[in-house]
């Protein structure tokens, strides 16, 4: 069913996902002719509805007699997402304060999944650094973050951040080759890894089946990639 992966990344539930998008093609409809529809248990599917009732996803109305549900605007949906933020938000202050100021970051980290190219992605915007280097570009982070690369993009012309990048001349036309306020070279070779480095950082992007990134926060070889990085950048072509 289209937009369930979607859906679940903001929060909801596989089957949250698929009870709301029933309501949005059904509604109204009854508790019982929707879990029929969905082939779902009756009292799963009536949990279900009122979880969403609740988030402000779906409500009921009564129509001769009987109690009807239906959809409300998935503009509403934002309003789920804030009520996160408004959560961390509170929260933060609290947390921030069980934090020892003695806790040393570590140099390494290795970030999984979605949830790993959005932290390299933070760690970016909040370095405050104007330069990005990159080599072994495979524009894989477009393909796994369809839905969310159009505002990095945005962000980065923001911050005025310019960069250089190193990717492969079969890669040639793709959308990260065409970004603004970047450079683009090409060497034949292809691989499922990159290269990142941004002020004191380095973020070695391995994309396979399971995506993974090896985050290195260290000065001394931050610089010793830039100067590897100088090198291919003048032996590769335009």
């Amino acid at each position: 069913m289209k937009f369930i992966e979607e859906l679940k990344e903001i929060g909801l539930s596989d089957r949250g996902s698929k009870v709301y998008l029933a309501l949005l093609k059904k509604s109204p409809i009854s508790g019982g002719d929707l879990s029929k529809f969905l082939s779902m248990d009756r009292t799963h599917t009536y949990n279900i509805l009122r979880n969403l009732i609740n988030k402000g996803l779906a409500s009921s109305i009564i129509k001769n007699k009987k109690t009807l549900f239906q959809a409300n605007s998935p503009k509403n949906l934002f309003n789920h997402i804030k009520k996160k933020e408004n959560v961390i938000r509170e929260i933060l202050p609290g947390l921030e304060s069980l934090k020892k100021e003695t806790i040393i970051k570590p140099n390494v980290a290795i970030l999984e999944g979605k949830s790993g190219i959005r932290t390299i992605l933070r760690e970016l915007f909040e370095s405050n650094t104007n330069e990005v280097l990159v080599f072994g570009g495979t524009g894989k982070s477009y393909e796994i973050l369809k839905y969310e690369m159009g505002h990095h993009e945005k962000r980065t012309q923001k911050q005025k951040i310019k960069g250089k990048i190193i990717t492969s001349s079969e890669l040639s036309g793709k959308l990260f080759t065409k970004l603004p306020n970047f450079k683009i070279k090409y060497i034949k070779e292809l691989t499922n890894t990159s290269t990142m480095i941004f002020g004191n950082k380095i973020s070695i992007n391995v994309f396979e089946d399971k995506p993974f990134i090896i985050l290195i926060d260290n000065k001394s070889v931050a610089q010793s990639y830039k100067k590897y990085f100088r090198y291919l950048w003048r032996a590769a072509k335009r």
